[in-house]
């Protein structure tokens, strides 16, 4: 970094596919950020080299570590978050994010918030935690306290979404966020409703707190947002009342989308779009949406290699199902052609119900992300890919981590929270390689095209 910046935040995301969304959000603010793979030291910050990030003007840089912590029983997280939290502590930041997903996956048993906040508030101490999870450009909303989600033109209250309520792990029974999150933590909250927010400037955390309990742990202040024009406001009243340093944050991506109305710069990112052939899918989702993504790029000449599931869990019938799917993808993108290795298509899909029946598939949740890491890191290996799309949280956290990449840069918007980035690897194959990363439900049904474009959905 040839100038030097003030680093205004730093963020944990519990997933992959989240993280990515993040730095696609502070990028589009005009707030220059780099998302690791592990948690960095400070002059890893100040001495980054940006390959194509065009932000410009900035006083300001962020940065991200991408992390697994959503799919861990509580007592892994913590063994996985307190070192993590702690090397973060080391570096000088004004605030720090614990970003979830903003369909808030989570339960007492997998991914569960309140041990993450606990964990947080050892290195991150506050006298109260802003809590912001509705980001309308993700069609995520925040009424009077309660979650919603939409698909298509229906919006959805998310314990009667038909995704989101019937998730394999954390299925959504209870759309009242404070409801939610009270089988997680016994801290108190508060909510700042959608009535309120006008006079959201001439109140004080006093004012807020007031209606909560005042035992336990540092308060939430939960703060509705139907509308973009609301998240403004809540950035500036953090900004007004948030501790010098090191203040606790938690939420989605709206976080930086009110804070970079505050320290954001006016420099406008610059994309380069550029179409590249071949470009490889690797989908680990059970979304109906990747589903009909990876259908859409079948009728425009894609190819499509289904792993069989069923080998993956016995060691010798796996390895044999790694060498057909490595060898048969090489053939084909030896030939020039755009291809996708996949898992399922959509939550109907028999190997999905064949997984869930299988003891073995339940002892070892994460193998079948676990093997297409591998697949992925032997293809590269052999062959020179310049493009790579990873589809699901579980499958796009194993392949990055299995390529050793050290961190990612953002590239281009391809559909909000779901980017094009650019990986930094000490691996040649993998130093430049460009990487869409999205989650199940990112993404119109052309998002696989646009991906393969380098295109917006909105070009």
């Amino acid at each position: 970094m040839t100038e030097k910046k003030e680093i205004i935040l730093g963020y944990y995301g519990d997933d992959f596919t989240g993280s990515s969304d993040v730095l696609e959000v502070l990028s589009l603010m005009g707030i220059p950020a780099i998302l690791f793979l592990d948690a960095p030291e400070t002059k890893d910050i100040t001495e980054f080299t940006f390959k194509r990030n065009k932000v410009k003007g900035s006083k300001y840089v962020a940065f991200g570590v991408a992390g697994i912590a959503r799919s861990l029983p509580p007592g892994k997280m913590e063994k996985e978050l307190d070192p993590l939290f702690k090397q973060i502590s080391t570096i000088p930041i004004k605030y720090f994010h614990y970003k979830i997903c903003s369909t808030l996956d989570s339960s007492p048993k997998v991914g569960n918030i309140g041990v993450a906040l606990a964990t947080a508030e050892k290195y991150f101490s506050s006298k109260f935690v802003p809590l912001l999870l509705g980001f309308p450009p993700l069609n995520r909303f925040v009424v009077f306290g309660h979650l919603f989600a939409r698909i298509g033109e229906t919006t959805y209250r998310l314990d009667r979404h038909p995704v989101m309520a019937k998730h394999p792990i954390t299925p959504m029974d209870e759309s009242d966020v404070r409801l939610h999150l009270k089988k997680q933590t016994d801290r108190p909250m508060a909510l700042v409703d959608v009535l309120q927010l006008d006079k959201l400037e001439r109140k004080a955390p006093d004012e807020i707190l007031s209606k909560a309990p005042r035992e336990g742990a540092a308060p939430l202040v939960l703060f509705d947002t139907l509308e973009n024009k609301h998240l403004g406001p809540i950035g500036h009243w953090i900004q007004a009342h948030a501790k010098e340093n090191g203040q606790l944050l938690l939420g989605s991506s709206a976080v930086e989308y009110a804070l970079g109305t505050v320290y954001g710069s006016q420099g406008e990112f610059k994309p380069e779009a550029r179409a590249v052939t071949p470009t490889l899918v690797v989908s680990g989702s059970c979304a109906q949406t990747t589903a009909d993504q990876i259908l859409h790029v079948e009728r425009l000449g894609f190819q499509l290699l289904r792993i069989q599931v069923e080998k993956l869990y016995q060691p010798e019938s796996r390895r044999e199902e790694i060498f057909r799917v490595v060898s048969l993808t090489l053939d084909l993108l030896r030939k020039g052609k755009n291809t996708v290795v996949y898992s399922a298509l959509g939550p109907e899909d028999p190997q999905v119900k064949a997984t869930l029946a299988n003891p073995a598939a339940r002892e070892h949740p994460q193998q079948i992300a676990a093997v297409q890491a591998a697949i992925t890191k032997e293809i590269i290996s052999a062959f020179p890919l310049k493009r790579l799309v990873t589809a699901g949280g579980d499958t796009s956290g194993y392949i990055l981590k299995a390529l050793g990449i050290k961190a990612l840069e953002f590239c281009n918007v391809l559909a909000p929270g779901a980017p094009l980035c650019i990986a930094h690897g000490h691996l040649p194959e993998v130093d430049g390689l460009e990487i869409a990363i999205k989650g199940g439900q990112n993404g119109t049904v052309r998002y696989m095209e646009f991906a393969q474009n380098g295109e917006s959905q909105g070009a």
